[in-house]
């Protein structure tokens, strides 16, 4: 039998350093990595990793601004129990970490989906990995490198994950405006997409958003997995959801449904964006109480593009209006909602609206994002550490 004292790793099945691994939490399989090229090369494998995210837990992830250090941080919550499983500042130990901690700077997430977040400070666009402390900025687009373009301004960018390749991907319009720094009518606009896969962007000649970008009602669009969406308005179809297929790069458009429609020109009614389970979901806020209060009616899409797939879900309120936010959802129906604390904090917390219960989840801080994360241990920089033996 081989002594113990002389064993070494090249001596041991590797199907039990596998199975080993599999078992270990991202924050030992990251140091691992930097002790020898066999290890680095089982960890970053895209099988290992695959076989691990299937098997690892689901989180919520909540970036906010944290009082008091006042850097940027996200808190993973335990899909199961919402307890508070740990809290980073973003970028934290990567070489970008300085770029986007600081408090005068405002930093939101573009879209978070299969473990990577894509962050945003300004014109500066990056892809970040919290399980592996992985990032890249992303470079800038054909636009703002080539003089003929100077006149396209970026307006949106989304953010997704193609399946049917295995890439991440970011999607950006761009539109025309003319020598009075006004946007040009009719509308122009163009297309540009990044693959990660790729490292570069490219043009999409013939795909044109199927609404002026303009009429968004919010900059921060609705991140799904492949599908990014905004709510956005035109003449044809009203307030509509104006989609971005990451795998086949195609815009759809997606009407909403006619009472709400009816509703929101009377002018009493907000509509925004959000996901409930992995569906795209309509908020449907309604005034009432002599414009005191809002209720917020949640409607669930079916089916990109079909109309009649929308489904109503459940009613939440009514609040005081400009009181709570809803944020996000867990466990089906249960609310997860954004409340005013003390002088500028923000408390998140969650309501079961079929038995008025509520619970502290513990995040206090200003600007709360919340959003499904999956941990995963895909590269971003899949560059090899030097001196590995």
């Amino acid at each position: 039998m081989m002594s113990t004292s002389k064993c070494k790793m090249e001596d041991l099945p590797k199907e039990l350093v596998i199975s080993t691994l599999l078992r270990l939490p991202a924050e030992d399989l990251r140091r691992l990595k930097s002790v020898c090229k066999s290890l680095y090369s089982i960890i970053t494998s895209r099988p290992f990793i695959e076989v691990r995210r299937k098997t690892r837990n689901s989180y919520i992830l909540v970036k906010y601004e944290d009082l008091i250090s006042n850097n940027h941080v996200i808190s993973l919550l335990c899909d199961e129990t919402l307890e508070v499983v740990y809290t980073q500042t973003i970028l934290s130990d990567t070489p970008l970490m300085d770029s986007m901690s600081s408090k005068d700077r405002v930093v939101k997430v573009v879209g978070c989906c299969n473990g990577v977040v894509c962050l945003r400070r300004i014109d500066m666009y990056v892809l970040w990995n919290p399980a592996t402390r992985d990032a890249k900025i992303i470079p800038d687009g054909l636009y703002k490198s080539n003089p003929d373009k100077k006149m396209f301004q970026r307006r949106e960018m989304g953010f997704g994950f193609d399946p049917k390749n295995n890439d991440y991907k970011l999607v950006s319009i761009q539109r025309l405006f003319g020598d009075n720094r006004r946007p040009v009518r009719p509308c122009q606009q163009e297309v540009e997409v990044y693959s990660l896969k790729a490292g570069c962007w490219k043009l999409l000649p013939g795909i044109f958003p199927t609404c002026d970008i303009m009429s968004a009602y919010s900059v921060e669009g609705c991140n799904g997995g492949k599908m990014f969406s905004w709510l956005v308005c035109n003449d044809e179809y009203g307030e509509h959801v104006m989609s971005f297929d990451m795998s086949n790069e195609v815009f759809i458009t997606t009407p909403l449904p006619p009472c709400i429609i009816e509703r929101s020109s009377h002018g009493n009614c907000r509509n925004s964006l959000m996901f409930h389970n992995a569906s795209l979901a309509l908020d449907h806020r309604v005034k009432g109480g002599n414009n005191q209060t809002e209720t917020h009616n949640i409607w669930v899409l079916g089916e990109y593009g079909v109309k009649e797939s929308w489904t109503n879900l459940f009613t939440v309120g009514p609040f005081k209006l400009l009181g709570p936010s809803i944020r996000g959802f867990w466990n089906n129906n249960k609310v997860l909602l954004q409340v005013r604390g003390g002088g500028c904090r923000h408390d998140l917390i969650l309501v079961d609206p079929s038995i008025r219960k509520i619970k502290d989840l513990d995040i206090h801080g200003t600007s709360p994002q919340v959003f499904n994360y999956q941990e995963n241990l895909v590269q971003i920089n899949a560059t090899p550490p030097i001196n590995l033996f």
